[in-house]
């Protein structure tokens, strides 16, 4: 239905015209190349093994350079030049250009020169950084001394004394000047300062007592001070400290002068822009084969654009290429990509089709068949006119004041659509953020609070249309690959079945309900196992899929979900309002308005949520399950980014 139509083609060109066939491509088509340098491709066909494979060559190195030195600066950059806003940048949105513009845009520019403008500042910010960290570690080094008020240089200049500076477990702290004065009469320790762990320590003894203090201190775990510094530690620290504050001034300077570098920064996302693409087009070399002077290309493309891809060939090649189109083989289901098409409501729908799985080539498109199903399911789900009205207005001016990007276009009108139906089914259930409005005013069908009964055979009823579209359009799909008689055993026997035991429920008709279900079974039984080897196994794989039938029992269960999720969302926002309500004297209406926002924006926040997961879990378990397998492979054209722009595609 919405599966694009893909055609493969086979294209013989020059080499020579490669490059620009490629980015001719690129800018203006959605081609997905074939890597005909597969081990097995090549094994299959021999032609293929007759040519060779295209390398790498130099310039790819050389623009994977480019892309990283554009995006390391950008980066770099980011950290002083903030992005805007995100309301003004969805205002302003990007901004958008041909793949011709943006070459030209790059290829006239100074991005090299100011590279190496924002290389030489950031190398001399990280210069500064080291220095700054050195001094700072020097300092920490120098603190414990800072009270020591001799020049270091004097520690190793004394002739008579032996001097040692240096650090001890704190732990020795009341006995080292003892044991010290032990060993030399004419020795003479001070405690310069201490922290949790250590002393630190000045000591001088004579020269002839060295050895022996030496050998003490060193057995109390003495740790001598090592440094180049000669000054006073004081005097050091402090130059030090002003050398810090230099370097943090030169910092500021450099930072400021980055802070003007927003044209600059936009000149290096251009490029890298334009680098990335160019690196995606060298890329495609690795899926290409060749001979000396020509190239091969094979890919899928969408069949509607097969006059396009020749007319932008030969607006490069002129008249010197080959090219032919073949239609998908049976062979090649399993592995022709695939590309959603769809129009209207459906379009934003795809997403969900996606989460799941792609239909393979030979299935339907999944996603019309379940668009009506979401949109009902997730209005019913949240249920209220307050919620549906303000998310609609809200989604709506989205789309009318912001410039946004397809993505985030196709997923703001997703909610859109949903808040139709939310508030649709508001104003049946006469919800209006959580006022009953079916009380007061006699708006609204059902009640959620009191016609629960009601609401119970609604949402079971909406699941019973459900489980039987997705059984026709099984029978459809079987009919449509001329299988008939397939359908009637597959789907066939099991609607008979169900409707069989439907209307045992109905007195009058359980004479032919009955007979339905019994036929019904039978057909099931004797034709579920049809593929089995032997009868005992037919017949076995057909009780087993018999004995299914209590899992339709089950979906059924699982469609109360609308009403849970329904009735539980307008319960929460009742609760809400009466506890506001309850708020004592002025404060109902100081506090009780934003009170009321705010209680209100987070409970349909929550139900949103809530709604969406569940009502994608219908469609994927209890729908898809009838009629859909999926598995199939996303279409993976050679494509542009848009990481900073938007690069149009010109037909």
């Amino acid at each position: 239905m919405a599966i694009v139509k893909m055609n493969k083609f086979t294209l013989l060109t020059f080499e020579a015209e490669k490059e620009k066939l490629l980015e001719k491509i690129q800018g203006s088509l959605e081609v997905e190349f074939i890597n005909l340098q597969s081990d097995d491709l090549i094994e299959r066909n021999e032609i293929l093994e007759s040519l060779k494979k295209e390398d790498i060559d130099s310039e790819t190195s050389i623009i994977e350079e480019n892309v990283s030195k554009t995006r390391s600066s950008i980066d770099f950059l980011r950290t002083y030049i903030a992005d805007e806003s995100g309301i003004k940048a969805m205002k302003k949105g990007k901004e958008s250009l041909t793949l011709d513009e943006l070459k030209n845009s790059v290829e006239s520019s100074n991005w090299e020169e100011v590279y190496s403008e924002v290389k030489e500042l950031e190398n001399s910010l990280s210069k500064l950084e080291n220095e700054k960290n050195r001094l700072e570690s020097e300092i920490e080094n120098l603190i414990p001394w800072k009270n020591f008020d001799a020049p270091l240089s004097e520690v190793n200049e004394l002739k008579m004394t032996s001097m040692f500076l240096g650090s001890l477990p704190k732990q020795y702290k009341d006995v080292i000047s003892k044991e010290l004065n032990s060993v030399s009469e004419k020795s003479y320790l001070e405690i310069v300062s201490e922290n949790n762990q250590d002393i630190f320590v000045f000591a001088i003894t004579v020269n002839d007592d060295k050895e022996k203090v030496e050998e003490l201190l060193k057995n109390f775990g003495f740790s001598p001070f090592q440094t180049k510094h000669t000054d006073v530690p004081k005097n050091i620290i402090d130059n030090f400290k002003g050398s810090i504050k230099e370097i943090e001034n030169e910092k500021t300077k450099i930072k400021n002068e980055l802070l003007t570098f927003e044209s600059q920064k936009k000149i290096l996302e251009l490029a890298y822009e334009y680098y990335e693409n160019y690196l995606l087009r060298k890329r495609v070399n690795k899926n290409l084969l060749k001979t000396d002077k020509t190239v091969l290309f094979q890919g899928w493309i969408p069949s509607k654009d097969n006059d396009l891809l020749k007319e932008n060939i030969e607006s490069i090649v002129g008249e010197t290429y080959y090219i032919s189109f073949e239609d998908v083989k049976e062979e090649e289901i399993e592995t022709v990509p695939i590309k959603l098409e769809n129009k209207g409501p459906a379009e934003v729908f795809d997403s969900i089709t996606e989460m799941y799985s792609l239909p393979k080539y030979n299935e339907i498109d999944p996603t019309p068949l379940l668009t009506p199903f979401y949109i009902v399911f997730f209005g019913m789900m949240v249920a209220d006119f307050g919620y549906g009205l303000a998310l609609f207005l809200g989604t709506v001016a989205v789309l009318k004041l912001f410039n946004l990007d397809d993505g985030m276009k196709k997923f703001i009108k997703f909610f859109m659509y949903l808040s139709i139906s939310t508030a649709a089914f508001g104003l049946i259930f006469g919800t209006v953020f959580g006022i009953d409005i079916k009380e007061s005013l006699g708006i609204g069908l059902i009640s959620p609070s009191k016609d629960t009964n009601m609401l119970l055979l609604l949402a079971v009823g909406f699941g019973v249309i459900q489980i039987f579209f997705g059984l026709g359009i099984k029978a459809y799909m079987l009919i449509r690959d001329g299988k008939p008689l397939y359908a009637f055993f597959d789907v066939g026997s099991w609607v008979m079945l169900l409707v069989g035991l439907a209307m045992l429920v109905v007195p009058s008709l359980k004479i032919v309900g009955i007979a339905l279900a019994v036929i019904g079974s039978i057909v099931i039984v004797a034709t579920q196992g049809r593929n089995e080897a032997t009868t005992g196994a037919k017949i076995g794989q057909g009780l087993y899929a018999l004995y299914g039938v209590t899992s339709y029992v089950g979906d059924l269960v699982s469609y109360t979900r609308l009403m849970a999720l329904g009735i539980a969302g307008g319960s929460i926002a009742a609760a809400l309002n009466l506890i506001i309500g309850m708020l004592p004297g002025w404060s109902v209406i100081i506090v009780g308005p934003l009170a009321f926002i705010g209680a209100h924006i987070f409970n349909m926040l929550l139900s949103l949520l809530g709604a969406y997961v569940h009502t994608a879990r219908l469609q994927y378990v209890e729908y898809f399950s009838k009629f859909y397998d999926g598995g199939g492979r996303p279409f993976s054209p050679l494509s542009t980014i848009n990481k900073y722009i938007t690069l149009k595609k010109i037909k």
